[in-house]
């Protein structure tokens, strides 16, 4: 991750001198880096050992680093990368599926990601098929069905209530496009 803020950092850069120094716009060059996570790294690496000036250079980095951002410089010494998913109708939009698959890349969600794509409890999900369905009850079908589609990461995630506990319980938490899978099961309104 530090190699690819330091390299977006550098491409930034560079894109900027050129601009200031021979008047040149690099736009037309569309400077894209692929963030590392998706790019699919090999099973099997060797240790990567750093020696004493590669820690320094890393150190001279971080010590290079302002405690706050400067907006008015066009340089930066690094460029933090955030990566969000949002549905897009754009035809030339990249698609994102949610996969088990352990060969895929791996992307991570923060804690607020997993709030945002999975805000409804159970509470909140059943009072919504409540509202939605006239043939709904709180029965064996309904659990069957739910706790089926909570394994399914489009509809469902099970959260730890208390992160810093591996082993503590856990919580199912539910995507609203559950409905649409529900919709399958019961008569709207």
């Amino acid at each position: 991750m530090r190699l690819q803020e330091i390299g977006t950092a550098s491409v930034k850069n560079f894109v900027a001198a050129s601009n200031c120094w021979f008047g040149r716009d690099l736009s037309e060059f569309n400077f894209y880096l692929m963030p590392l996570s998706f790019v699919a790294l090999p099973q099997q690496t060797q240790a990567v050992v750093l020696n004493q000036e590669e820690k320094k250079f890393l150190a001279f980095i971080d010590n290079l680093e302002p405690d706050e951002e400067d907006t008015t410089s066009p340089y930066s010494v690094c460029v933090n990368i955030d990566i969000k998913f949002t549905r897009s109708k754009a035809k030339d939009a990249l698609g994102v599926n949610i996969t088990n698959n352990p060969n895929a890349p791996e992307v991570r969600l923060t804690e607020e990601q997993v709030q945002e794509r999975y805000p409804w409890e159970y509470s909140r999900l059943t009072s919504e098929c409540l509202k939605r369905y006239k043939d709904f009850k709180r029965d064996k079908k309904y659990h069957f069905t739910r706790k089926k589609l909570a394994r399914d990461r489009r509809f469902g995630y099970l959260r730890l209530l208390d992160p810093g506990k591996p082993k503590g319980q856990k919580k199912p938490f539910f995507n609203p496009n559950i409905m649409m899978e529900l919709d399958k099961h019961y008569k709207k309104i």
